[in-house]
This record gives structure tokens, C-alpha cells and sequence, in this order.
């Protein structure tokens, strides 16, 4: 089993420095193999129209002897990191200065930018989809541009080492148990709270956010770690069904409403000036704008950055919290397949919806019941939940989002429309 655990660390200016230079070696890395798979493309379509010409002359031509045209390859992403790494000594020096993984891990992340877009070009070609139409695009890889208030880079497994202040320095001998991580080519940096388990570390992404440093472990544990360093499940042999929505983020079938901090929406005046004062600093204006960033620009982006910051982090707090208590007090759980996307497209709504986190909730009860043993079942997108009588089943089709009560025509049913629905929901769950 893999968990994870995300924990700030406590950098001084150095640290940031070579987090910073660690974070251009590695978009260095990734832009240099998207210019030169740019110009291997092009040259790959080339070749394959001529060898196609061949291979139509070779299968027409009566001589048997003819030999067969050798079909193209394109270069995979090793191909491009072996010739990476063998100009890297003389031509780019300064991508030592940091650990090998932060160049060496860009070319992975290179290749799988790349089999996205082949597996989404084979995608329009099978729903035929138009070359110019922005249904299913191809997203062809692309050029990182810099940014003064995130980034990130991957150490691997075997260059993590995780100490006690007594192991890392003399001068801590004695004094402190807090925990320290060996950072390659720097050194020991503190970490602001312990790792909650025991495990092999498989590897570990630094992470900037606005002005704070993280290190995200990706960590294998046994179950028997897991459930000692998680609550057991407080009920069983429960279920219920859950409705997402505006007014209340959750609706259970069993009564309970459960209400979103929204938190977009409580600072989002304040978002508002920060941004109307940003927007006043020097700063390009439009593409090919050659106008500096000022320093008092980078500045008040950085309290930009704080306060989203800030609204992600409760947003994703409350998102935690709420799924954990669901998945300990309930078996089973069911739930639509929502269409966030499309809801998105509303824009009367789209900000509401964005502010309530909707995919955030449903990923993490789905990884939660799973990791418990437990059932979280999805019912269509298109079933009437909230049209449809909990009581008699009849269905009113006149229904609005205007309308927050549910009165039935048949059996004259009154009650709430979101906690109809979710007593839908219940009634679709298969208990095994």
C-alpha cells in the first residue's frame, strides 16, 4: 500500500536559493527535450510520407529481390536523456550544482507529456473528431515558462535520508529529536512535523507555494502501518446516500446537511484589491511585450499567491475532514457521476461550484472507502435523483433549480429537494 504525507519544511534563504536553481535545472531540462522533439517531429512526419511513397512502390513492384523500405523512428525520452546527459558535463555545468534527479526526472515527465499526446490524437481520430475542433484536444507538449511562486523537483528513494537532530549535527546533540532530511548537494533541512509513518520512502517531491517549501513522501506501507496510524471505522452495516450541491455542499439521506466554508467567496474582495494593485505594477501587458517585471510586481505577487494559497488550504482541510468522518460512520455510500466539467461551463455557477470542491470531495472518498474496505457505489449522471418521488418514485419533469422543495404530484409528498434526492441515491445501493 502507498500513502503520502505532505510537510512544510522550515527554509532559510539558502534553501530557497538552491530550491530555486533546482527548479530551472529541471525546466531547463524539460524545454530542452520539447525543442529538440519539435524538430525530430517534424522531421518524422517527413520521413514517413516518403516512407510511405516506398512502401506503395515496393508492394507494386514485380521484383522480388527490391529491398523493403526501413520504417522511421521517432526518438524516445531515454534517447533524449543519454544525449542530455552526455553534453551535460561540457555545455551545462551548472545542472550539478543541484541533485541529478531534478534534470534526470524532467524526461520522464517529457515522455509521458508525449504519450498523452498520442493517445489523444488516436482519440480524435477514432471519434472523428475535426482537425480544428476544440472538442478532445491533442495538447502537443510545451514550454515551462518561469514562476517566482511555485515549482517543484523529484528526489528519488535512494538519495532520501530522514535523521533526528542528534545524527545530522554536533551542535544539535542533545538538544533536539525533531526530524531532519539530507537534502543532495545542500544538506540538512528541518522538517515541522515528523513523519506519521513507518515504511520505505520511495521518493519525495519539493514543492514551492507562494512563499512556503514543501516535501511531499510517497511512502510503502503494510497494512497492519495503516491501521495503526488511522482511526478504525466507528460504525458498520451503514449506508447512506450523498447529494452534492451549492446550498449545502452535502446532503445525507439521513438528515444531516453539511454546509461549505466557501472560502473564495468570504476573501474574495480582498483577492480583488490585491490583484487591481498587482496590475498596477510594471509588468508585460501583452504577448510579445518586452516591458520588465518589476520588483514591486514579484513582491505583491507573492501576497497574491499567499491568499490563494490560504482559500486552497481550507478548501482541501474541510474536503479532508468531511470525507474522513464519512468513511469511518458508513459502509456504503453512494453518490451521482457528476459532470464537474460541464456543470463549469455554466459560468452564472461555475465559480460556486469551483469554490465547493466537488471532484476534490468525491477523489477523496474514493481512495479513503477503498483504502477501509468499503463500498462507494456512482449512480448514472443522467438519473433523475432530484426529479424523482423518494416516496411513490413518480417523476416531475417541470422541476427548476429555482424550486428547493419537493412537492409530489401523485402522493403529494412535501420535502426538501437535496435531501429527496439523496434518499434516491440510498435507495440505489446494492449491499452485498
Amino acid at each position: 500500500m502507498i500513502v503520502g504525507q505532505v510537510i512544510e519544511l522550515k527554509a532559510n534563504n539558502k534553501f530557497f536559493t538552491y530550491c530555486r536553481k533546482a527548479f530551472g535545472v529541471r525546466r531547463f531540462a524539460y524545454n530542452w527535450a520539447v525543442a529538440k522533439f519539435k524538430k525530430d517531429y517534424a522531421a518524422h512526419i517527413a520521413a514517413m510520407d516518403r516512407y510511405n511513397k516506398e512502401l506503395a512502390e515496393y508492394k507494386k513492384s514485380p521484383l522480388q529481390s527490391t529491398v523493403a523500405p526501413v520504417k522511421p523512428k521517432l526518438p524516445t525520452w531515454q534517447d533524449y536523456k543519454k544525449e542530455f546527459n552526455a553534453i551535460r558535463l561540457e555545455e551545462y555545468p551548472f545542472t550539478y550544482e543541484v541533485t541529478k534527479y531534478a534534470s534526470q526526472q524532467a524526461f520522464a515527465n517529457f515522455g509521458k507529456a508525449v504519450s498523452n499526446y498520442f493517445e489523444n490524437v488516436k482519440k480524435r481520430k477514432k471519434a472523428k473528431v475535426k482537425q480544428n475542433s476544440k472538442k478532445r484536444k491533442a495538447f502537443f507538449p510545451k514550454f515551462k515558462k518561469k514562476s517566482y511562486q511555485q515549482g517543484k523537483f523529484y528526489i528519488g528513494g535512494d538519495q532520501v535520508k530522514i535523521v533526528t537532530g542528534q545524527a545530522c549535527s554536533k551542535k544539535l546533540e542533545n538538544h533536539s529529536t525533531k526530524q531532519y532530511m539530507n537534502i543532495p548537494n545542500f544538506g540538512y533541512v528541518q522538517l515541522k512535523e515528523k513523519l506519521r509513518f513507518n515504511g520505505h520512502i520511495n521518493g519525495v517531491t519539493i514543492s514551492q507555494r507562494a512563499d512556503r517549501i514543501y516535501a511531499s513522501f510517497s511512502i510503502e506501507i503494510t497494512d497492519e502501518e495503516y491501521l495503526r496510524t488511522h482511526k478504525a471505522a466507528v460504525q458498520n452495516n451503514t449506508a447512506a446516500g450523498i447529494d452534492l450541491g451549492l446550498k449545502s455542499a452535502l446532503m445525507l439521506s439521513d438528515g444531516i446537511s453539511i454546509d461549505s466554508p466557501k472560502p473564495l467567496k468570504a476573501k474574495l474582495r480582498k483577492l480583488a484589491r490585491l490583484q487591481r494593485q498587482l496590475n498596477r505594477k510594471q509588468h508585460p501587458r501583452a504577448k510579445g511585450d518586452k516591458t520588465k517585471l518589476s520588483r514591486n510586481y514579484i513582491k505583491h505577487s507573492r501576497k497574491v499567491s499567499k491568499l490563494y494559497l490560504s482559500i486552497a488550504n481550507i478548501r482541501e482541510d474541510y474536503s479532508q475532514k468531511i470525507t474522513s468522518i464519512l468513511a469511518n460512520h458508513y459502509e456504503y455510500l453512494c453518490m451521482e457521476d457528476l459532470n464537474v466539467k460541464g456543470m463549469m461551463a455554466n459560468h452564472k455557477l461555475s465559480r460556486a461550484i469551483s469554490d465547493v470542491g466537488f471532484y476534490n470531495i468525491k477523489k477523496n472518498l474514493t481512495y479513503k472507502m477503498e483504502f477501509k474496505h468499503r463500498k462507494l457505489q456512482e449512480v448514472d449522471r443522467f438519473y433523475a435523483s432530484s426529479k424523482s418521488c423518494s416516496k411513490c418514485g413518480a417523476l416531475k419533469k417541470d422541476l427548476t433549480l429555482r424550486d428547493r422543495v419537493y412537492e409530489c404530484p401523485e402522493c403529494g409528498l412535501t420535502i426538501d429537494r437535496d435531501l429527496n434526492a439523496a434518499i434516491n441515491l440510498r435507495q440505489k445501493i446494492k449491499i452485498e
